[in-house]
């Protein structure tokens, strides 16, 4: 399930303009940009869950609908790089499934080498980002800090996501873990806004199954519950049948 821009069956009115704006160099055409990547499911129809006009049931719709006209055609093609790092990092989690089942049907496994599979955290980290601001552009809070327009994103932000600054002072990607976690993971992406007044200050994604929380502010991220937010590099040890079998890094800040 997805959070993304429609409401029963049907898009919500588009916002005007191209979020990046802020970057001075749009191009004159606005492209339809797909609110969650496309390239992320296998399926012609997803559910959508998690923001107001879809927070009490899932709503099922053809995903070829989840595009609006937010940004321009320059802006759009030059985030093509953090799609493919979304990718990359769903056939990483697709890869540890399959390892699970693999090595966890034999009876007498033999003593297999230990797998490490990498995820690019900062391309995942932006992509989080690019997600929300798509989601939440034209809405009704304002996205980051500061006093500018509702449904309008932060300069700094915009930064952030077209790598000309980076996350500091504890904003940036979370992990959700707990130690003996058993991870139930499938293609699906779901995004819940987190909000203080009129400031989407953060996101939580469940992310083919991995929990992430995307925190928009300078300051440490907390949330109340059992589980240990970790930020940024964070490696998962993968047991199978009491041994160590695979281990995913989320890497690279």
């Amino acid at each position: 399930m997805i959070g993304a821009g429609v409401a029963e069956g049907k898009l919500k009115p588009e916002p005007k303009g191209c979020w990046a704006a802020a970057l001075r160099d749009c191009s004159k055409k606005m492209s339809r940009e797909h609110t969650v990547s496309q390239s992320l499911f296998t399926s012609d129809e997803i559910m959508v869950q998690g923001f107001p006009w879809c927070l009490r049931e899932p709503k099922k719709i053809g995903i070829a609908n989840l595009v609006a006209k937010i940004l321009c055609e320059k802006h759009n093609n030059s985030l093509s790089e953090l799609d493919t790092a979304a990718v990359d990092a769903f056939n990483v989690f697709r890869e540890s499934v399959r390892l699970n089942h693999v090595r966890g049907k034999l009876k007498r496994p033999p003593i297999w080498n230990i797998k490490r599979l990498t995820i690019d955290g900062p391309r995942l980290e932006r992509w989080f980002l690019k997600t929300l601001v798509n989601l939440s552009f034209g809405g009704k809070w304002i996205i980051g800090r500061g006093t500018h327009q509702v449904g309008s994103v932060s300069p700094e932000l915009v930064e952030v996501v077209f790598g000309v600054r980076r996350f500091d002072n504890g904003a940036g990607l979370y992990t959700s873990a707990r130690t003996g976690e058993n991870i139930d993971s499938f293609d699906r992406v779901s995004a819940t806004p987190l909000t203080y007044g009129e400031h989407l200050c953060a996101g939580r994604f469940n992310f083919r199954g991995y929990t992430f929380f995307l925190n928009l502010l300078p300051e440490k991220f907390h949330m109340d519950g059992e589980s240990h937010l970790l930020y940024q590099d964070v490696t998962h040890k993968c047991m199978v049948q009491g041994r160590l079998s695979h281990v995913i890094y989320l890497t690279g800040w």
